[in-house]
């Protein structure tokens, strides 16, 4: 199977890539325009295809010195296995070419993103919205569910 890498964000149909997200799955059905405003905002982008098909993408936040933080890395689960979240990965880290590599992953990816040589953080912290949903899905240890400034 030819899988291609496009840096291309201009011929992306933000629709299509709304539902990989759903299908991958990586949550609920994305917004279309703010899914287009995130990976234009974003330094590194890459997006896989078989053929005409997008079938894998993902993006990453960087400093261009430092640090990158990788988002949203998601293959259609009939193209998973296959390498090319693996290829979507080492492309990111790669081209971000920065000391410190930092990664936002699923809930249970662990051991996928592990291989690369990615470890647990002690010291990450996040503000979320609906705190006890995410602590349910595994994605924020307890704590309080208010927050002040």
């Amino acid at each position: 199977m030819e899988i291609s890498l496009s840096t291309d964000i201009d011929s992306i149909s933000w629709e299509e890539l709304a539902r990989l997200f759903e299908l991958a799955p990586l949550g609920k059905k994305r917004d279309p325009e703010k899914l287009e405003i995130a990976f234009r905002n974003s330094l590194l982008k890459v997006f896989a295809f078989h053929d005409t098909k997008l079938v894998g993408a993902g993006r990453a936040l960087s400093d261009g010195v430092w640090r990158v933080v990788i988002y949203d890395v998601a293959v259609l689960p009939e193209y998973q296995g296959k390498g090319i979240g693996s290829t979507i990965i080492r492309h990111l880290v790669q081209s971000a070419n920065v000391e410190v590599v930092m990664l936002y992953a699923a809930p249970g990816k662990e051991a996928f993103y592990e291989r690369f040589g990615f470890r647990k953080m002690k010291t990450a912290m996040a503000i979320m919205p609906n705190p006890e949903e995410r602590r349910e899905k595994g994605f924020i240890e307890s704590g309080p569910t208010t927050r002040s400034h």
